[in-house]
């Protein structure tokens, strides 16, 4: 696993009533990522960074394979990615994930990416120069870890989920191709996977690829986290 900045072991925060709101932080600029770690992080006793990312692999990475006490409830995603952007890795995580609240951040005028975060399920979209703001700040994470909208223009995280996963399309996995999606789910190799089914490895990877479009997925990865969303395996 890698992230962008490489913390100690999380220290475990306790505060009077017990919660503690986990935040994973995406940016490509090794030095904003940096700064909104450490503005996050003491915006309230009761925010918790857990990792950072600066490409859309390691927070795919995070939201596959973390452990469930250590999933982040919040994830503050920027709009401009070197490999693509804020809102369509949005897309792709909301589109098995009807829990984890995500909201944009943007050094442009909002205005440019709303209609977007909204299309992708987003909660709220905030702009960096604003962020310096911990009454609003505090408000719009607070809100995003109960998969709420931070205004009334963003939907909340479970309606985006059921509007963006493709559900008619899941009906149609086979149960070859979900009986693979659980091998690989196991940590199976290809060729252990094609051993024990007592067909070839190109079988296996012909099944998965015919898999992939029906989950709305694009690698063998997100399929296993889509059917476990779905508690196919």
């Amino acid at each position: 696993m890698h992230s962008a900045l490489v913390y100690d072991e999380p220290m475990r925060r306790t505060t009077e009533n017990g919660n503690v709101i986990h935040i994973g932080i995406v940016d490509n600029d090794p030095c904003s990522l940096r700064m909104l770690a450490l503005m996050v992080g003491h915006a309230s006793p009761t925010f918790q960074v857990i990792w950072t990312a600066d490409c859309a692999q390691h927070v795919l990475e995070h939201c596959l394979y973390d452990q469930p006490d250590l999933r982040a409830n919040v994830i503050l995603m920027d709009m401009a990615l070197n490999e693509e952007s804020g809102a369509n890795l949005s897309r792709r995580i909301r589109k098995h994930d009807g829990r984890t609240g995500i909201i944009g951040i943007t050094a442009y005028p909002a205005s440019h990416y709303r209609d977007d975060c909204i299309d992708a399920g987003l909660q709220g979209l905030l702009e960096k120069c604003t962020l310096s703001d911990t009454g609003m700040l505090m408000q719009a994470i607070e809100r995003a870890a109960q998969g709420e909208g931070c205004d009334p223009s963003f939907i909340n995280a479970h309606d985006a989920y059921l509007r963006l996963s493709p559900t008619n399309d899941r009906r149609s996995l086979t149960s070859r191709e979900l009986e693979i999606i659980s091998l690989y789910a196991k940590h199976k190799s290809t060729e252990d996977i094609a051993r024990q089914l007592g067909i070839s490895a190109g079988t296996v990877f012909s099944h998965i690829h015919h898999a992939l479009p029906k989950l709305g997925v694009t690698t063998r990865n997100e399929a296993i986290l889509a059917c476990q969303t779905m508690h196919l395996i």
